[in-house]
């Protein structure tokens, strides 16, 4: 029987290129010069599992983002402040009242608006499969790109539900989920005065501001001009979401 031997040096540069394989691998502890560091297998990079909350950037600059389910007053209402103030903002609608608002669509699309997704019914997308969440995401899809001629590449999910695995579903059908940074709970009622006063407390550079104007939101036209005004006196350039990522790097959080 031949002895196999095998000398000191090579057993040194044997030994910590298995450990290291094998570590990697299993993604467990690794021994590195005395200390212990933990090594976490990475499976999802964080913008595929988080939501696109605001903008990182020293720019006074935001984005007014408002949801539309339903109604055709209140959505005709904001529509009109912001024209008259010419802010530009992004809108998340659903699908089925683009198809019955389509001309009110296409007035956002030429006003220099943004139009984006707010899927098809309006129902909890951690409730619904993969396949369900996708469905709901492309025919609201169908139905924006038909009447303005742009596809959609945000979509805000209804009730501001969403997990990693509903982000990871709409990213394969090319959809980014969006949240926001600043919630006005206007779609609550509360006050105009407290609608004002958390945007104009909550507001800061790169933010995403979640706002309505589906017609069970009694008072959102009656606080925006208020919004707009004490924002322009703070030095805010308002712009849509696609030109808020212009400014700096987006910020993906839970």
């Amino acid at each position: 029987m031949r002895i196999y031997t095998v000398s000191y040096a090579a057993m040194r540069r044997l030994i910590p290129a298995c450990v290291i394989a094998v570590v990697t691998m299993l993604g467990v502890l690794m021994v590195q010069h005395d200390r212990l560091a933990v090594i976490s297998p990475v499976v999802v990079p964080p913008k595929d599992r988080y939501s696109l909350r605001d903008v990182v950037t020293t720019h006074k600059v935001a984005a007014l983002t408002f949801d539309i389910s339903w109604g055709t007053t209140m959505p005709r209402k904001v529509f009109r402040i912001l024209q008259h103030d010419d802010v530009k903002v992004t809108f998340f609608i659903s699908g089925p009242w683009a198809e019955h608002n389509a001309t009110l669509v296409q007035d956002m699309v030429r006003a220099g608006d943004e139009v984006e997704s707010h899927g098809w019914a309006h129902v909890n997308y951690t409730s619904l499969s993969n396949q369900g969440i996708q469905a709901n995401i492309m025919r609201a899809n169908q139905a924006i790109e038909k009447i303005t001629g742009i596809r959609p590449a945000f979509v805000r999910p209804p009730n501001g539900d969403f997990s990693a695995r509903t982000i990871l579903a709409a990213k394969e059908v090319g959809y980014t989920t969006v949240t926001w940074g600043t919630d006005s709970l206007d779609w609550m009622n509360p006050g105009v005065s407290t609608i004002i006063r958390r945007v104009m407390t909550g507001i800061h550079p790169g933010d995403i501001v979640l706002m309505h104007a589906s017609d069970t939101c009694k008072q959102t036209d009656l606080a925006l001009p208020t919004i707009l005004a004490d924002l322009r006196q703070r030095g805010y350039q308002l712009v849509t979401l696609t030109q808020l990522l212009r400014y700096g790097h987006p910020n993906y959080r839970g």
